[in-house]
Order: structure tokens, then C-alpha cells, then sequence
């Protein structure tokens, strides 16, 4: 059964993303907008739901979801008629970081659609009941310091919490309070089913009202929510108790369990793709597991500590696997501020939300009084950061393995015994035969990040491009909404994405960061980088605006060695007040084995020429491309003499410089050098183990994936 429901769900989203694709990529759509518009850097995108193509009605079965990107600010039921550019849905992979395409296929989404502002387009405004209460509540708030805050308790739309309140949430242990899942939809469950119970006994004489009431009210939060996933599956939890409740059948919390389980994966096999659906159901594994014990406690509020205890222990192990790390003081915070949410603020915001359709004013009462209630909470978090401890994988699983060993002392008679199999397990899991060093080429899009590994310590070249999204304030329904305020830019990195919880799960630490130049795509991370790591060095060919100690000049004929790597600078000759292209800093590396690596960043002709000239040895096994490819580096003559083993060139799939050219792609192939792209194959890393050079790449270690191959148009 299992088979047949993965097979039909997989073919249907092929054949979703056939009939999409098979138009052409610049095609006329019908569609409806089916989520909430988010503010991007370049407009606005949402999910939008495509009902024609081209003049041609699809049916219910062929319609695909596609994220649609807009220059104007659509809503939640609006149909748009709209010539759009279509592209697959690749995202960058690497061995850690936010996954664009799983994310994608969890949703049931098959491709991207920017609106063609070149054409002319129709917008027939439709906005459903959702996104009315939405913009009601949005004016009702605006003024409220904690309006993130509200808007995402109440619809479960988090763009509007700024960044770093969001970090402080998750380090504190809280961020399961505001992203409206499995506890949120609970606590309205109850909420109803009070309501049912007074009712019943005010004057009706219904036994199953309270729940019906309680299911009705659970339905309307996960309405309200837009039946995100986390909230579907716990209305479709709360439909199985309920069912389960009237059929009077009584099972063990196990066999609830499971049914819960296989008819979520049932319904929506795709969802095994979200790690929330994960931490959704060890959540409630572990709340079933522990109300199966019969503890010799009279006290209810007591073993209810005791159930939060456990849950936040047990889930911190599976938060600091995701996060790279763990809050001491998170017990403490989710003693105090899980029922300060459970019994006071989601129920007064669930009020305020319904007393918002009759009465504005005591609406606006109600939010003003919850926005003073959260004031606590916020206040909690300016600590957010102390106690907080980064933690490799390796660091993790010592911890839950002595979590399980703990446990089975407990459970088990012969403890002894399944503590040694436990710590024998733990110890052939962990042995691993670590190579003498290590440089993984990181797939950031447009952009460089090198990182070099040795005996637990890093370098980096460059960081990545950096990037800003605007923070919707003044309006949630303005078509054409203004672009906010500077303080309103919330900024982004691949450097937070994608290098820091990279180095953190791996356990490393940061000992210096060579910027070859100070464009964006190269330095844009560094900001990030030196917040984690203040006391990394900083080498570059730009002059520091103050004197740094830290920070090192990057030129011609500096030598050090770093780790047992010796370092040499090729490039540039002196330093410069701002460090461009044909300023970058050139860097050959090679270690006791005749190993050799050359980093050019963005140099272009003349600088290859000047190193031509030179007598410096250039000859390389690996040479990281010129300029992302471009056409203006990459001479004949810079490759003959460079004579790679391997060429790689860090760019974005059908990126918009459509880089790397293919005339440039060809000279190295003919040179004989062996041809990498990161927006092709994804991460790419070399180990180092002596003589013995080991290639491996992440599209081809996990990139083979039936939807990545899909999403991407069979590329691979």
C-alpha cells in the first residue's frame, strides 16, 4: 500500500511539472494566488495554483503550484492573468543548509513563474476571508511593538519578525511557540472543547458537543493558519482522536501512534521530505511514551513539569542535530513560558481574532493586552545568547547516546550490559577515517566560498554574496507598496545559510578568511563569519580603514604556512583603497605531498598576463576558474600554464550572467583539465589522505533523488 501511494503521489507531480514545462518556459497563465505574498529584495512571491496555460483549462489532477514571483503585492484568493518566464526549481546543495528543492517537492510545488512586467497583465482582486482577517488584523497591529509575533500566533506568517529575534527564538528554545504547529492547534482543540463542556452544561444535552466544538474550533485556527503542513497534520491527528472517541475504541497510546503515523504518510506520503514532520511526530512519540508510564506521582501538576522536562530534553538533542546547537536555560524558559502561551496568550488571541469580524475596538483591546503580555517573553530573549553551546554532530550523539543509556538503565533489568552495547555501537558509529586535510568548494550561487580544513581548524577564502529583503509595515493590501524604510531591511547571507552551520556541525573553528576582492558575491558573508568568530584573521588586498591586527595584507611574495599547508600570495602587487576584480587576491596552496590548489577570485586578462610575465609558479592540480567562468579571463595561455588536473568554477544554475561560458568551458576541456561546476553538481570536495586525492560531489553522493532530478528538468 505504502508503494502504491508513493508511486501515484510521484507521478502526479511528474505529471504536474510535464504539463507546466512542455508550453515552453515563456508562457500566458490563469492562476490563483493560494498563500500569502512574502516581500522579496526584487517584488513579492507566493504560491500560486496555474489553471491555464496558454488559454488551455487544466484540470484539478494536471494544475501545478508554482512560486510565482510579482512586482506588485497580491492576495491570498486573487486570480492573475499574466504572461511569466518559467525556470525548475534548483536550489544550491550542500552538505548542510536550507534545501530550496526539498522544501519545494514537501509542498507539492514543481516550478517557479516570474511575471513578464514587460507584458501587459490582469488581476482580478478575489481576496479570500483569510487574506480580509489578515489585512484587519495587520491595521489592527501595526502599531504594537510585537506584531511579528502576533501575525505569526495568529496566521502562522513569520516574514514579519526580524531575523534576529527569530536567532534569539531558536537559541532560547521558544521557536516551536510561534510557528503554529501541533501545540497551538492543541491548545484550540481544548480551548473548544471547554466551550462544548460549559455549553453542555448551561443547556444543551448533547454528550458529543465538546468535541464537535472542539474539532471546529482546531479546524478554524488551522484555517486561519493556512493549513500549513505542521498544522495538517494536527487537524488530521485531532480527526483520528475524535474518531477513535466516537467509534469507542480504545487503544494503547502506541497503536494511536502508529495510526496517526501511516495515515499522515497515507494522505501526504510527500511530507517525509520536512524535518518538522520528523520533529512533529518524535514529539508526540515521546508525550505518548511518557503517559504510558505509571509514575508513583499523586500530583498532576508535578508530572506535568515532569512531561515538559522530558519532551524539552528529548527534543533539544533532535533541535541541536538540526541547529548545531543547544540553550542550557531552554528547560527553564519552556517551564515558564509554555503555559504562559498555552493558558493565556493563544487563547486571548484566539478571542481576539474572532471579536475582530464584530467589534474593532475590543479586538484592538484584546491584541493590545496580548502585545503587553509578550513584553516578558521578549524581555527573556535579550538572554538568549548566554548559556547558548555550539555543538558538533559528533557532540550530539555522545549526548544522546548517554540520554539512551540513561533511559535503558531505567527500563532495562541487566543495565550494564545495555550500556556497554550502547557505548560499543557508539564508538564503531563514530570512528572515522579522517583525511590529513580537506577544501570543499560550497555551491553559494553566484558567488566563492572555499573552505579549508586541517586538524580541526579552518580557513576560508571568501564568503559568499550577502542579500536584503524588505519588511512590510505600512501596508498588507497596497498594490503598489512603497519600499520600506533601511531599518526595515532584513538582511541574509550564505554565510549564515550555509558556511557557519556547516563548521559548527562539523566542530571546527575559524582561524582566518582570505577575501580575494570586496564585491558582494565574494565578501558579502564576512560580516557574519567575523561575528561567530571575532578573533579570525582577515587577509585582503584592500587597506583596512583602521588599523587591525587582525586584519593581514594579501600581495605578491607573502609565504606562510598554516597547519603544515604552505601559502603563497601570486597576486595582486600592492594594495589598493578598494579591492575590485582585477584587484583580487591570488593564492596557490600545496602541501608535503606535492598537492597544489590555485584561487583566483574575479582576476580578468591583464592580471592573468602580469602573472604570466612573472616567474612565479603558477602549475596547479586544481584551479578554482577566473570570474565565475566569464569570458573576460580564462586565456589559452593562463590555462597552459596553470595545467590543472581539475577545473572549477563556482556559478549559479541558469544564473542571470549565464556564466560559465561555454567557449571558455571548452579551452579547458581541450587543455585536458577536467570540468566542475558547482550549480551543476553542487558541493564539491576534495580529500586529501597523503598521496590519494578523493573527489566527491554532493549531487552525485545524495543529489540523485527522483524529485531533484525532476525539479531540475533531468539535467543530471
Amino acid at each position: 500500500m505504502a508503494l502504491i501511494v508513493i508511486l501515484i503521489s510521484g507521478n502526479l507531480l511528474r505529471h504536474q511539472s510535464n504539463t507546466l514545462f512542455q508550453a515552453g518556459s515563456n508562457i500566458i497563465i490563469n492562476a490563483k494566488v493560494d498563500s500569502l505574498f512574502k516581500p522579496i529584495k526584487h517584488g513579492f512571491r507566493g504560491v500560486a495554483l496555474v489553471r491555464s496555460i496558454n488559454g488551455e483549462i487544466l484540470n484539478e489532477i494536471s494544475a501545478p503550484k508554482v512560486y510565482l514571483t510579482t512586482p506588485q503585492h497580491l492576495q491570498l484568493g486573487d486570480e492573475i492573468t499574466a504572461r511569466v518566464t518559467l525556470k525548475p526549481i534548483v536550489g544550491v546543495l550542500n552538505e548542510l543548509g536550507f534545501d530550496r528543492e526539498k522544501q519545494a517537492i514537501s509542498q507539492g510545488i514543481v516550478g517557479a513563474a516570474s511575471l513578464n512586467v514587460k507584458s501587459s497583465y490582469f488581476i482580478k482582486n478575489r481576496p479570500s476571508i483569510r487574506q480580509l482577517l489578515f489585512n484587519r488584523m495587520f491595521h489592527a497591529s501595526e502599531s504594537l511593538p510585537h506584531q511579528g509575533l502576533l501575525l505569526a500566533l495568529s496566521f502562522g506568517e513569520r516574514a514579519y519578525i526580524p531575523p534576529s529575534q527569530w536567532r534569539a527564538l531558536q537559541q532560547s528554545g521558544l521557536s516551536h511557540l510561534i510557528a503554529i504547529s501541533g501545540l497551538h492547534v492543541g491548545i484550540a482543540f481544548s480551548v473548544g472543547w471547554l466551550i462544548g463542556f460549559c455549553l453542555l452544561r448551561l443547556r444543551f444535552r448533547a454528550v458529543w458537543l465538546p468535541m464537535i466544538c472542539a474539532g471546529l474550533v482546531a479546524f478554524g485556527y488551522s484555517w486561519l493558519a493556512g493549513f500549513t503542513i505542521p498544522t495538517q497534520r494536527a487537524l488530521w491527528m485531532v480527526g483520528v482522536l475524535i474518531t477513535l472517541h466516537f467509534i469507542g475504541i480504545k487503544t494503547s497510546y502506541r497503536f494511536t501512534w502508529l495510526v496517526v503515523v501511516a495515515s499522515l504518510l497515507l494522505v501526504q506520503p510527500l511530507a517525509a521530505y520536512a524535518a518538522s514532520f520528523w520533529l512533529s511526530v518524535t514529539a508526540v512519540a515521546i508525550i505518548f511514551m511518557f503517559l504510558s508510564f505509571r509514575l508513583p506521582l499523586r500530583a498532576t501538576w508535578l508530572k506535568a513539569v515532569l512531561m515538559q522536562g522530558c519532551l524539552v530534553i528529548s527534543m533539544a538533542l533532535v533541535v541541536a542535530w538540526l541547529y548545531q546547537g543547544a540553550s542550557a536555560h531552554s528547560l527553564l524558559y519552556n517551564l515558564v513560558f509554555v503555559p504562559w502561551f498555552s493558558l493565556i496568550i493563544i487563547p486571548l488571541l484566539l478571542v481576539a481574532l474572532v471579536l475582530n469580524v464584530f467589534s474593532a475596538s475590543l479586538s484592538l483591546w484584546l491584541f493590545e493586552l496580548v502585545d503587553r503580555l509578550l513584553v516578558p517573553v521578549s524581555g527573556a530573549l535579550l538572554w538568549s545568547d548566554w548559556l547558548w553551546f555550539d555543538l558538533s554532530k559528533s557532540s550530539v550523539l555522545w549526548l544522546a547516546m548517554g540520554c539512551t543509556s540513561l533511559l535503558l538503565s531505567v527500563l532495562i533489568q541487566k543495565r550494564t550490559l545495555a550500556i556497554i552495547l550502547l557505548s560499543l555501537t557508539l564508538m564503531f558509529a563514530l570512528r572515522r577515517d579522517e583525511p590529513d586535510w580537506q577544501m570543499d568548494i560550497l555551491d553559494v550561487g553566484h558567488g566563492l566560498a572555499v573552505v579549508i580544513k586541517k586538524n580541526g581548524h579552518v580557513l576560508l577564502y571568501d564568503t559568499g554574496a550577502a542579500w536584503q529583503r524588505r519588511e512590510l509595515r505600512r501596508s498588507a493590501s497596497a498594490s503598489n507598496a512603497e519600499v520600506p524604510a533601511e531599518e526595515h531591511q532584513l538582511k541574509g547571507s550564505y554565510a549564515q545559510q550555509v558556511i557557519i552551520p556547516l563548521l559548527l556541525a562539523r566542530g571546527h573553528r575559524v582561524d582566518g578568511v582570505i577575501i580575494s576582492h570586496f564585491d558582494n558575491d565574494h565578501s558579502g558573508g564576512l560580516e557574519s563569519i567575523l561575528d561567530r568568530w571575532p578573533e579570525a584573521k582577515v587577509w585582503s588586498s584592500q587597506r583596512p580603514e583602521t588599523s587591525d591586527v587582525l586584519h593581514q595584507a594579501c600581495v605578491a611574495g607573502q609565504h606562510w604556512q598554516w597547519q603544515g599547508l604552505n601559502i603563497e600570495v601570486l597576486w595582486p602587487p600592492k594594495l589598493t583603497s578598494r579591492a575590485y576584480n582585477p584587484h583580487s587576491c591570488v593564492v596557490r596552496l600545496h602541501d608535503e605531498f606535492g598537492h597544489s590548489v590555485l584561487l583566483t577570485g574575479d582576476i580578468e586578462a591583464v592580471a592573468e598576463w602580469m602573472l604570466l610575465r612573472s616567474d612565479r609558479l603558477l602549475a596547479s592540480d586544481l584551479l578554482v576558474v577566473p570570474h565565475h567562468g566569464s569570458k573576460t579571463s580564462s586565456s589559452s595561455q593562463f590555462i597552459a600554464r596553470v595545467n590543472p588536473q581539475i577545473a572549477i568554477v563556482s556559478s549559479a544554475y541558469q544564473g542571470r550572467w549565464q556564466l560559465p561560458n561555454s567557449a571558455v568551458k571548452a579551452r579547458y576541456i581541450e587543455a585536458g583539465a577536467k570540468w566542475l561546476d558547482t550549480g551543476m553538481s553542487g558541493q564539491i570536495t576534495f580529500h586529501y589522505r597523503g598521496e590519494i586525492r578523493q573527489l566527491t560531489t554532493m549531487r552525485s553522493s545524495k543529489g540523485r533523488a527522483w524529485y531533484r532530478q525532476m525539479l531540475r528538468k533531468r539535467v543530471e
